[in-house]
């Protein structure tokens, strides 16, 4: 039986405002309506998104037991209920985040296991011994892309994800990390990107304080920021808790080295090959490689080289190959 072409896929979003988890289900939501399937994105109001464009469906929760879909997708805790509601031949619970307290809840639950990196995939397939198939990548590698460099050579621009209030992203680490450098390195300047989003719509430009001069780049289109990806020199993530680190993806697919723990880079980030790896994300770990890199031009020019050789192999359409094969395989068993 072919199903190219046929396959009805829904996915289920508490909102679309700018989160990593949001992207994903853009972005494959796009490849899949690429390749002629009817994908369907369903969120409480059935809003569009408005910072990336969406070539897919979208639908209010209250249209969810109108029609029926070969596939459903969920990664989101807080709308199990709504997923339940969902009339899905095959349903996925698709992870991007790690140790919540319902995870046990989706385990026993009536869904297949999908986890977005190879150290999320093994920690469900080794904690709960069920099958969970490790759905990696992306990133936008046409959006996502070497630039020449504009600003000031003066500077040594050190970029980081700007979401402070949120602590597993491990913002405050790299402040201090490099507040540590700065005397010895005057050139550094750090450079912050995030947008106003959740209920509670904190400005995280309020809550920065740093003694290194900063700048904070807020509500950017996803043009501007990869602009400012390829305008820095370094990327560095101190995160703990992450499914796929997008932002670090981004920052190889620009060209600048990355700096970063294991978390959420496992598949793409190889130690002194196409990053710097630190053990943990505290600023002691930080400091040593932060001016490694600084320091050693070479450094920089072979992580930038290698990180862009290997992310490059993460680009959407070579996820949605992996998915799409899951898709059809299970299906076809329906």
């Amino acid at each position: 039986m072919l199903l190219s072409w046929a396959m009805k896929i829904a996915a289920l979003l508490p909102h679309v405002e700018v989160y990593g988890g949001v992207r994903r289900y853009i972005e494959i939501g796009n490849e899949l309506s690429r390749r002629g399937y009817e994908f369907v994105l369903f969120n409480p109001e059935g809003t569009s998104p408005s910072w990336l464009k969406f070539y897919g469906k979208t639908k209010p929760f209250a249209d969810l037991t109108r029609q029926s879909f070969d596939v459903g997708l969920c990664s989101e805790y807080s709308i199990l209920p709504a997923f339940k509601d969902l009339k899905a031949k095959v349903k996925y619970f698709y992870f991007v985040l790690g140790s919540h307290k319902m995870e046990k809840e989706v385990i026993q639950g009536d869904y297949h296991l999908l986890a977005n990196s190879e150290g999320l995939s093994l920690r469900i397939r080794k904690k709960y011994k069920v099958p969970c198939l490790k759905v990696a990548g992306g990133v936008n590698t046409g959006l996502f892309r070497p630039e020449p460099r504009t600003k000031s050579a003066q500077e040594f621009r050190i970029l980081c994800y700007g979401r402070i209030h949120k602590r597993r992203k491990g913002i405050r680490y790299v402040i201090r990390a490099v507040e540590s450098l700065a005397k010895s390195f005057p050139q550094i300047k750090l450079v912050f990107f995030d947008s106003i989003v959740g209920k509670d719509r904190l400005d995280p430009r309020l809550l920065i304080q740093t003694s290194v001069p900063f700048e904070f780049h807020l509500d950017c289109s996803q043009e501007e920021l990869a602009w400012i990806f390829s305008q820095s020199d370094l990327y560095v993530s101190a995160e703990w808790r992450a499914g796929w680190s997008n932002p670090s993806a981004e920052a190889m697919a620009c060209g600048v080295p990355v700096v970063c723990t294991s978390s959420g880079t496992q598949d793409f980030a190889l130690h002194n090959r196409t990053a710097l790896v630190v053990p943990l994300p505290f600023p002691f770990f930080l400091r040593k490689p932060i001016r490694k890199i600084i320091m050693d031009k070479d450094l920089r020019l072979r992580l930038s080289r290698e990180g862009l050789k290997m992310i490059r192999k993460f680009k959407w359409p070579v996820l949605v190959d992996r998915l799409e094969r899951i898709f059809q395989d299970s299906v076809k068993l329906k």
